[in-house]
Order: structure tokens, then C-alpha cells, then sequence
């Protein structure tokens, strides 16, 4: 093939060694010469002979770029072969310039280009890979590279370490050292994920016991352990490249590289097992989990007896309480219960890998352990009823999950449950039901005896674990009919007595009244049935009367429970005894049966809401039930079936014949008074964010003719520019709000590339009924500014900056208006706030906008607009309304008005700043297609730090200062920690300051709450810890007042985590703040809270063992003088609590004070009796 001339691929060379031309011309060159050489137009002897001046000429620069774009140009042609003398010669050339620290980059990209070619096209040489890593040991010191480098020499080392091992295998221990030294302070998600990589090949490599994995397993895991658990907060869209789960996936990956990480990770992840953050339990669980299965039984046998009690503790014990969430309470049992089964699924995993010489060790430890006797004998002794409580409800469950997973793992194990409990179970539940007979008998009775729940619903798990320990062995099955005691021939014995029971219970079902009790019995025996009638052929126990006697009750259930043709239609329906929430759930239940069964669900229920919606006037009774259909159909159903596909069609119907009925319906007015419309709206936000772009734009243009038609306000004086429609402000009615309301759903939910028609009508629409103080109207203009909606009447943005300037002046001038504007009073009407009305309407009317002002400043913070600014200048200016109204002459008519109005001006300014920087579930989210820039969060809270900190200094007056206070807390709580942090040398004594003042009032006690988790965040940094030991005599004495803080828990438990945390800072630092924390400690032992007087004992016994191991304090020394005179031959009482050690000197010998029972105070100064005397000596002899 014809060459190419130089004069025709030169230009591209310079263009790329050129700095000042264009990343994209730069891209551009390397592609085209990278196909010149592919299509063998221009080869790499001529390409490198013309370059030989950029590639090695003393100008860093140039001599950077040269080789960055070779590099760059070998891996643009990673499938063109190349002989042996070519890559051997661009090897030498790349391994020699790792040296050249200025043209390190290009340098890296050729050798990972190398190392990538695959053998068909030509490899790089064994003897050169080995010279490279070499290169990499003596030259690279890779934390001191930027990102992109680090990353490139992780790349390049996992690439040799997985294609290349044999060129490693004989190196000494310079790799290991050089890899601890690479990985040790990686801080970068892609780096660190290539690091942990990096760790599980090598540990893999070396594991020869006598090898270097052995030898570097202490100091490999140290480096690991400080990224776990891994706090990681991008997610998919923020352009990262991976997510927290892929990066704690690949660490998880490296803790199970090699067993000789055993001896640490265990101990560690049973540690983390009691931390309070979910995040740290649950991946503790899987790392547990894997780290069990890869390790060997050997080495974790020593850790049974660990594993199990951490385990039996999460099943058993653990409560949303213990969790450290923010979250809805909702959220928090979520949370929990998804621990618990990832504690479940761990506790199978050791049953199951865990083995010994002594195969009882395990089911020993389990079946004997005192919590699970007691809790067998609690349920089997309940008679009543279910359950006394949910919580004996979830420790039966409990108890019923652990039971099944020992039964499960093998035929020992379950005839070893069976022994143990089987036939102690049905002989319960027979005599509960007062039954005798052993004989089979096919009569169906009724029977009003009390069944025992628990022993039935633990029978029936056990009869399920045999099943499948039945179905596991198939062909080892005959051994198990012939062994002496095993579980079938105890359940053959049993098997009559069981069946008649079941059949027993089972005719509960056919009597009138039914609750949700009998529901559980009946689920619970239909399940026993189930199990009996499906068990293998080959190891049945069933007769062949007993078969059909099964049959036949199971054929009874489904003829009078045609369970999806009876239980969908009660939904249809708002007249019935059975509670809404349990219809709901059996509907949603039956419908994860199959996306079909699902299908005919959210038909259902459009179909209620579509019928029973114009029948909202009737009462409130019928709008709680649609209010309960939509959230059901919304937070349950589409989810369900988002994530099965082909949900958009069923959307977009919904979506239409909502607005269809709403233009039906006669007045929207009481809609809204029933508090049907915000679930309407929350309904309608679902509907439409789960449409494509072309369904939405259906949407849109029928709720805009719907609008059009029905809206009293003269849209087409809407479409004129906002400042005309000044007159239209107060005119609209109820039902215009709830029209516009429902529109405003639409556009919160609609994608940023939905075409919608007209926009402008749209924006001065929604500005009117912002300027009345309707917030939804506000959610829909900061949609439209953060996603800059697709419109062909806005293909110049600066045309919507323009009107979003109209928009922003207007309302600043009502915020900052007279009392006396005549809109005000016209609009209090209006107001939704029917006691509002003069003075107090206007200041209504102005927090209200103030509040849009808000979500309009959210949406353009997200996107990462600069008009933020006017709008965040404009809150600070009402921050200090309260400073400006000092100045007003007292004596003026109107001082008090103006006091009080600034006054819920600016805390409503404060507030406003939570709404920007907090996240939102109602709009601007990643489900309703905001658009998200990434640190915007941080971006913010660097550019208002120092504006408050100057403000804060300034300001005088205590009322002002306090609502700068309340917004600076809500930008520091709602701000990444990480970047708070880097900027407390500046902020930590004003965040300090902020909540000594904000802990006086309750309504400020989320804020609070939010500050001290930050708070607690620096005790975790080093950084901060520097900045709080400078001022530890502040932060002591504020964390002080918030262990007694009488408005909120969490906050008193907090503080006295953030004391615990204090305990392992210097000794010289703190040990003169020990009595103080101590006092607070000790005071919080008599808090009415069970979890803070947890957290107190904890406090105070972290800071008394501290004491004694860092020696006796002098100060303690001299509290004691004052009880205990030095030669005095008697002690008189003092002042100590349980497990106090106290050390002092008396008459030139050592005295203990040992454990006291319970705490008392001195109340006389008798002496000791002879008897209490000689007790201290004796345990004072035993000690010595």
C-alpha cells in the first residue's frame, strides 16, 4: 500500500506537541495518525524517525508531548501486529523514560499499551516486563503522582500481576514494599479500587505459606482496614465511574485474597458488627459472609463462638432504635430488617463451611445456648394468641429462621432438631387444642380451643427444612429411613397426630367472623399442608388416604378463597371492615407473583381511583381511601414494576384519565380541603417521571388544554410578560390553585429533553401564583430554570434568564415592601391560611415567597448556575432585617409591626437555606431528572463560609446573630462533611457557638442534631481532631450541656458518643477535662432513655479505664484528701458509683475502693463498721 508523505501527517504531530491548541484537536491528531499506521499508510519506523527531535530534546514540554503521543498512538493500535525487534525497541524506549520524571505520563501510557497487546499481535518480552517493574520500584514513588498517573502505575502493575505473574514470582520483597508504600493515604474511588485489586492478585501470587503473602499479610491488611467500611457518596450520575457498592464489592474482594488475613479481618468485622451506622453492619455481614467461605474451616473454627453470639445478637436483639439514621422511622426498620437477613444469610454460610473433628461444636453452641432455651419456651407457652406483642412476633420469626437454617444444612443437623424439638412442639400443639386421638379421621370439625401459634409455626419450619434436606439427598435417602432416631421416623411417628392438627386448625378458616390472627394460623397450616403434600416420592410418608385427605382441605382453601378474584376487589371498595393498609398489602403480595398478576393489580387500582375520585364530596371517609389507593399505587406498584419493564403504557393511561376525571369534576375546591390534592400531586409526579419524553409530552398538552379551559384567571393576559399582570395577582380562586398545583406535578416530573408548549404562558402562570405564595408553583419554576426544559421559544437561554430576573425582582420588592401593599390584603382571602388576615397576611404572603425564592435558588444551585448568587445575597439581606429595625425610633407607630414582621422575615430566611442545601424528596431529585452538578453542595459552602463568618463577627445584636446562626447551621449540617473539615480551623468555634445558642429552643432541635453529627465527624478526623484538641475546653463544656439536652435522644446520645471518642485523644490534653465529662457521664446514668444511660456506662467506664492505665490523677488525689485526711484510721462514705477504681495513699499504703453496687452520695461521716473494714482489707489481700 501507497505511503503517505510526510508533509500530509507531520502537521498532525505538531498540532498535538502544540500546548495552546484544543483538547479536541489534540484528540483528533492521535486518531489520525493512529489510523495512517493501522492502515500500514505510515509506519512506526517512519512515524518515530520524524519524531526523534520531540522525543528526545532537552524542552520538558515538547518532550512530554512527543512521547504522550506515542504512547497514546500504541494504544490506538493495540490489534495491528508487530514484530518482535518493534516492541522489544518501543519497550527500551518506554521502560528508559520512567526515569524522566517530566515525561512520565506519555512514558506510562506506551508501557500499559505494551502490556495490554495480546500474544496473536505481538507481546512485550517476559525479561522486559520484569525491567519495567524494576523501573517502576527504583523511579516511581506513586504517591507523590497526580491521579491520572497513580492510576496509570496501578493499571500497569495489575496488568503484570494478572497476564505477566511469571515475571514477578522470583522478585524479593522490593514489590510488596513498593506496593504497601503505592497504596498507603490512596484517597481516589478509581485508585483505590485498582489498589484493593492490586492486593487480592498479589496475596494471590504469593501464597506459599513460607512466602511473601504471609510475611506482608499484617501490614497489607492495615492499609485495607482504614477503608473500611467504605464511606463513599457518588453515585452513577455524578460521572465518577463507579459506585460505593462496586468499590466495597472489589475491597471485600481483597479481605478474602488470602487466609492469612484471618487472625485480622475477623476480629475487625466482628468488632464493626457492634457499630450503630447501618452501612458499617451490613457490610460487615458480607464481608463476614465471604471471608467464611474463602478462609477454610481450620482457621475460622477458633472464631466460632464469636461469630455466633455477634450473629444471635443482630437476629435477635437488634431495633431500628440502635441504628444511627436520619431517615423516616419507616426507613430505619427497612434498614434493620435488611440487616438481619444479611445476618441470617451469614449465619447459614458458617453452619454450613464451619467444620470440626467435633461436628456438634456448631448445633451445640446453638441449640444449648441459653437465649434460644428461653425463647422457645416463652413461644410455646403463649396460648391466647399470636402474639402478645410485634415484638414476640419477630423473635419468633427469628427463632423460626435460625431453627431452619441449622435443620437445612444436613440430615445431622436436622435429625439433631428434630431430637431436640419436634415431638415436644406438635405434643404442644396437640394438647393446646385439646386433642387425643391419634387416628386418622377425615371429618372436618370446628374447633374454638386455643392453638398454639408458636409451636405451630416452629413445626412447620421444621417440617420445611427436613423437605429440603429430603430433596438434597435423593439417592442417600435409604441410609436416613434406617438410622436409629433420625428425623424421618421421629416425623413418621408424629405424622398422624401433625396431619389431624393441621386439618383442625384449617376449618378456623370456614367460620364467619375472621381477623387477622386466623389469617396467620390458616397461612401457616395451608404452608404445613403444602410442605406434606410435596415432599419427594422417594421419602414420603403419606398414605394413600392420607394424600387425598390433604388434597381435599387444600381443595377446600382455594375453593373458598379464590384468592386473586376476592382480595383485588376489595380495593375497589372503601366500605369494608378490613383495614386499608392490610388490603393494600395482600393486593401487592399477590402481585409480586408475576409481572402479570401485577398487571391486573395496578388495573385494579387505577380503576378504584378513576371511580371512587368523583366521589371525594361525599366525605372525608372515601378521600382517605384514594388518598391511600394513590400512595399505594405511586410508592409501591410503579417501583415494582419499573424495575420489571413496561410500565410507561400503563403511566401514560393513568396519567390521562386523571386529568379526564379532574375536568369532570364539579369543584377542585374541596378536593384540596379533604387533603386529596397533595397525594393527587405525589401520584401525578410518579406517573409522569416514569414516561418517556414522548408520553410526556402528551401529558403535558393535555393538562395544559385541561388548564385552559377550567382556569378563571384570562390565560391569554398570562402569555403577555409578567410585568402586566400585576392586576391578576389575588383574582384566582381555590380551585385555580389546585388546577395550577396539579400542573405544577407535571412539570416537577417531566425529563429535560420533553418538549413542552408554551413555556412562557407556563413560567408567568406559575410566577402569578408564586407571587401569592403557592409553593407548588415555586417547585414548578425551579424544575423548569434547573432543567432548562426543551422549547423552541427558548433556543437562546439568555431569553430565560431575562424572565427568571423579571421573576426574582419582583419578588424581591414584596418581600421588602410596606406592610400596607394592598395585595397582601387582597390576597388573605385567598390564603390557604384562613386565620390569616392584615398584618399577619402579609407576612404570611412574604415567608411564603421567600420559601419559593428558595426552591428557585435550589434548582439553580444544582445546575450550577451563577444567578444562585442574587438569590442567596438576597436571603443574607434578610438575615439582618432585625439588626436594621434596631434603628427605628421606638416611638414610631409602626416599630412593632416592622419588628416582628423582619423578625419571621429573617428566620424564614434562615430557613430557606435548609431548603437549598438539603435534599428533596417532593422535586429536584435524581427520579424527577433534575440535573444534578457534582459538588455543588461543596461549591456552595465555600463561597458563604466566609461571607457568615464576616457577618457573624459584625453583628452585634443577639437576635440577629442568632438566625445568622440558625442559616450558617443548616449550609455546615446539610454540607459533606469532608468539606467542612477542611475548613474548621476557621468554622469549628462558631459551629460550637451555634449549638450552645440553638440547644435553648426545641424548634431548632433537628438543626442541632445535624451539628453535632458533624461535630462527631471531626472527633473521626485527624484533621479535625487537631482543630478540636486547640479548643477542647469549649467543645467539653458545650457537649457538656447537650448530654442533659431535654428535647431530643439522639442528641444526648450523641454528645456522650462524642465523649467516648474524646477519650483516646493525648492524655495531656483532656485529663484535666475528666472530672467534667465525668460529672456528665454520671449524671446521664439516671436519664429516662434506656439507649443514652447505655452510652453513659459506656462514657464513663471508657474514660475511669483510661485513668487507671494513664496513672492517678492529681486532681483526683486531691478530691479524695478532702474525704480521706491522710492518717485518719477510718474511711467515711463518699461520693462513688459502680465501678469506680480509685487509688489514693493512706498512712503510707496503698487502699482500693472497689466496685460499689449502686452509686450514693455521702450522707454522714460515721465510720466504716469493723465488719465493712475487714471486707476492704480482704479484697485488698486477694488483689496483692
Amino acid at each position: 500500500m501507497a505511503k503517505v508523505p510526510a508533509g500530509h501527517w507531520v502537521p498532525y504531530v505538531e498540532a498535538f506537541v502544540d500546548v495552546s491548541r484544543s483538547p479536541a484537536e489534540h484528540s483528533a491528531s492521535v486518531v489520525a495518525l493512529a489510523a495512517l499506521v493501522n492502515k500500514d499508510k505510515l509506519t512506526l519506523f517512519d512515524l518515530v524517525s520524524k519524531m526523534d527531535m520531540y522525543l528526545t530534546t532537552t524542552d520538558h514540554i515538547v518532550r512530554s508531548r512527543g512521547i504522550m503521543l506515542l504512547g497514546e498512538i500504541m494504544s490506538q493500535i493495540s490489534l495491528k501486529w508487530l514484530d518482535v525487534n518493534a516492541v522489544t525497541t518501543l519497550s527500551d524506549f518506554f521502560i528508559s523514560r520512567l526515569s524522566d520524571w517530566q515525561a512520565l505520563r506519555g512514558a506510562l501510557v506506551g508501557c500499559l499499551a505494551l502490556l495490554q497487546r495480546e500474544p496473536s499481535v505481538g507481546t512485550i518480552m517476559i525479561a522486559d516486563v520484569k525491567r519495567l517493574v524494576e523501573s517502576l520500584i527504583d523511579y516511581i514513588p506513586v504517591q507523590s503522582l497526580a491521579a491520572a498517573d497513580r492510576k496509570l502505575c496501578f493499571q500497569i502493575i495489575c496488568c503484570v500481576l494478572d497476564h505477566y505473574p511469571e515475571a514477578v514470582k522470583t522478585m524479593d520483597d522490593e514489590l510488596l514494599i513498593w506496593i504497601c508504600q503505592s497504596i498507603d493515604e490512596e484517597k481516589d474511588p478509581e485508585c483505590l479500587k485498582l489498589s484493593f485489586h492490586l492486593v487480592e492478585v498479589v496475596m494471590k501470587l504469593f501464597s506459599d505459606p513460607s512466602g511473601l503473602a504471609s510475611q506482608f499479610a499484617s501490614d497489607l491488611f492495615e492499609l485495607l482496614s482504614k477503608y473500611f467500611p467504605v464511606y463513599f457518596t457518588h453515585g452513577a450520575g455524578d460521572n465518577v465511574g463507579l459506585t460505593r457498592d462496586e468499590l466495597s464489592r472489589t475491597l471485600m474482594h481483597a479481605f478474602c485474597a488470602s487466609p492469612y488475613f484471618e487472625p485480622f479481618a475477623i476480629p475487625l468485622l466482628l468488632d464493626k458488627l457492634s457499630s450503630s451506622l447501618p452501612l458499617a453492619k451490613l457490610d460487615s455481614l458480607k464481608y463476614l459472609d465471604n471471608c467464611i467461605r474463602c478462609y477454610g474451616a481450620d482457621r475460622m473454627v477458633s472464631h466460632t463462638s464469636a461469630i455466633w453470639f455477634k450473629l444471635k445478637e443482630v437476629i435477635f436483639s437488634l431495633s431500628s432504635d440502635q441504628l444511627l439514621s436520619t431517615g423516616s422511622p419507616k426507613d430505619a426498620e427497612k434498614i434493620k430488617n435488611q440487616i438481619v437477613s444479611e445476618a441470617k444469610n451469614c449465619l447459614k454460610t458458617a453452619v454450613t463451611c464451619i467444620h470440626s473433628t467435633d461436628r456438634d461444636i456448631f448445633i451445640n453452641l446453638i441449640l444449648l445456648d441459653e437465649d434460644i432455651v428461653n425463647n422457645i419456651h416463652s413461644v410455646t407457652t403463649e396460648e391466647k394468641s399470636i402474639c402478645r406483642s410485634s415484638n414476640d412476633l419477630n423473635q419468633l420469626q427469628s427463632l423460626g429462621s435460625v431453627i431452619s437454617i441449622i435443620a437445612e444444612s444436613s440430615t445431622y443437623f436436622c435429625t439433631r432438631v428434630f431430637q431436640a424439638h419436634f415431638t415436644r412442639l406438635v405434643d404442644i400443639l396437640g394438647s393446646s387444642a385439646g386433642f387425643k386421638s391419634q387416628h386418622l379421621n377425615i371429618c372436618n370439625g370446628s374447633s374454638s380451643a386455643a392453638f398454639n401459634y408458636g409451636a405451630l409455626y416452629l413445626s412447620v419450619q421444621m417440617l420445611s427444612s427436613c423437605r429440603e434436606v429430603a430433596v438434597a439427598s435423593r439417592g442417600d435417602f435409604p441410609p436416613v429411613k434406617s438410622a436409629k432416631e433420625s428425623w424421618w421416623l421421629i416425623l413418621e411417628e408424629k405424622l398422624d397426630l401433625f396431619i389431624h392438627l393441621l386439618g383442625k386448625l384449617l376449618s378456623i378458616d370456614s367460620q364467619p367472623i375472621q381477623s387477622a390472627v386466623t389469617q396467620k394460623y390458616v397461612s401457616c397450616t395451608v404452608k404445613g399442608l403444602l410442605i406434606l403434600a410435596t415432599f419427594p416420592e422417594h421419602c414420603s410418608l403419606l398414605l394413600a388416604n392420607a394424600y387425598e385427605y390433604i388434597l381435599l382441605m387444600l381443595t377446600s382453601v382455594v375453593a373458598r378463597n379464590i384468592v386473586v378474584d376476592k382480595i383485588i376487589p376489595l380495593a375497589k371498595s372503601c366500605n369494608t371492615s378490613m383495614p386499608l393498609n392490610l388490603r393494600f398489602e395482600a393486593c401487592f403480595e399477590i402481585g409480586t407473583t408475576g409481572v402479570s398478576y401485577m398487571l391486573r393489580v395496578a388495573r385494579s387500582l387505577e380503576e378504584a381511583v378513576i371511580t371512587n375520585i368523583s366521589q371525594v364530596n361525599e366525605g372525608m371517609e372515601c378521600a382517605e381511601y384514594v388518598a391511600h389507593l394513590i400512595d399505594c399505587y405511586s410508592s409501591q406498584l410503579l417501583p415494582w414494576l419499573f424495575t420489571s419493564g413496561g410500565v410507561n403504557e400503563l403511566a401514560l393511561s393513568f396519567a390521562m384519565r386523571l386529568w379526564d376525571e379532574i375536568r369532570n369534576v364539579a369543584t377542585l375546591d374541596r378536593i384540596r380541603s379533604q387533603g386529596l390534592l397533595d397525594s393527587l400531586m405525589m401520584g401525578m409526579k410518579f406517573l409522569v417521571g416514569v414516561c418517556t419524553e414522548e408520553q410526556q409530552s402528551l401529558i403535558v398538552q393535555k393538562a395544559c388544554s385541561i388548564i385552559s379551559s377550567m382556569l378563571s384567571l384570562p390565560v391569554k393576559s398570562v402569555m403577555h410578560d409578567l410585568s402586566s399582570v400585576e392586576e391578576l395577582v389575588p383574582a384566582h380562586s381555590i380551585q385555580d390553585t389546585a388546577l395550577v398545583c396539579l400542573l405544577s406535578s407535571v412539570i416537577v416530573g417531566l425529563r429535560p429533553q420533553t418538549h413542552v408548549p408554551d413555556m412562557i404562558m407556563m413560567i408567568n402562570l406559575f410566577s402569578v401564583f408564586l407571587l401569592n405564595g403557592q409553593i407548588p408553583a415555586a417547585h414548578a419554576l425551579a424544575s423548569i430554570f434547573n432543567k432548562y426544559l426543551h422549547n423552541s421559544e427558548f433556543s437562546d437561554e439568555n431569553k430565560l434568564d431575562k424572565i427568571l430576573d423579571v421573576i426574582l425582582g419582583r419578588c424581591f420588592s414584596i418581600v421588602l415592601a410596606s406592610s400596607t401593599l394592598k395585595m397582601s390584603h387582597s390576597s388573605a382571602a385567598t390564603s390557604d391560611d384562613a386565620n390569616c388576615s392584615g398584618m399577619s397576611a402579609s407576612i404570611c404572603l412574604r415567608i411564603d415567597i421567600l420559601c419559593g425564592l428558595a426552591w428557585i435558588g435550589k434548582g439553580l444551585l444544582m445546575r450550577g448556575d451563577e444567578k444562585v448568587k442574587d438569590i442567596s445575597m438576597f436571603l443574607l439581606k434578610c438575615l439582618v432585617l432585625n439588626q436594621v429595625s434596631v434603628g427605628i425610633p421606638p416611638h414610631q407607630e409602626e416599630h412593632s409591626d416592622n419588628v416582628s414582621l423582619n423578625a419571621s422575615l429573617a428566620t424564614s430566611a434562615a430557613d430557606a437555606f435548609h431548603v437549598m442545601m438539603s435534599d428533596s424528596e417532593v422535586c429536584l431529585n435524581k427520579k424527577f431528572h433534575a440535573r444534578i452538578k457534582l459538588l455543588y453542595k461543596q461549591r456552595f459552602f465555600s463561597i458563604l463560609m466566609p461571607i457568615f463568618l464576616s457577618k457573624i463577627k459584625e453583628t452585634p445584636a443577639m437576635t440577629t446573630k442568632l438566625v445568622l446562626y440558625r442559616a450558617f447551621g443548616h449550609i455546615i449540617s446539610n454540607a459533606p462533611v469532608s468539606a467542612v473539615i477542611t475548613e474548621a480551623h476557621q468554622i469549628l468555634l462558631v459551629m460550637v457557638d451555634i449549638l450552645a445558642k440553638l440547644s435553648v429552643d426545641i424548634q431548632d432541635k433537628d438543626l442541632v442534631y445535624s451539628l453535632l453529627l458533624v461535630l462527631s465527624g471531626m472527633l473521626m478526623d485527624d484533621k479535625g481532631k487537631e482543630c478540636v484538641l486547640e479548643n477542647i475546653h469549649i467543645i467539653v463544656g458545650v457537649l457538656t450541656q447537650l448530654v442533659s439536652y431535654p428535647h431530643m435522644m439522639v442528641v444526648r446520645e450523641t454528645a456522650l458518643q462524642c465523649f467516648v471518642a474524646m477519650s483516646s485523644f493525648p492524655h495531656s490534653k483532656v485529663y484535666r477535662m475528666r472530672p467534667q465529662v465525668l460529672r456528665a457521664a454520671i449524671k446521664a446514668l439516671d436519664d429516662t432513655k434506656r439507649a443514652v444511660r447505655q452510652e453513659a456506662v459506656r462514657c464513663r467506664q471508657t474514660w475511669y479505664e483510661n485513668y487507671i492505665l494513664l496513672g492517678v490523677d492529681n486532681l483526683a488525689l486531691w478530691a479524695l484528701s478532702s474525704y480521706f485526711p491522710v492518717g485518719n484510721h477510718h474511711l467515711l462514705r463518699g461520693a462513688f458509683s459502680c465501678n469506680d477504681i480509685i487509688v489514693w495513699e493512706l498512712t503510707g499504703h496503698i487502699m482500693l475502693v472497689f466496685w460499689m453496687e449502686r452509686s450514693f452520695q455521702m450522707k454522714s461521716k460515721e465510720p466504716l463498721k469493723s465488719r465493712e473494714c475487714l471486707g476492704i482489707e480482704n479484697r485488698w489481700n486477694y488483689i496483692a
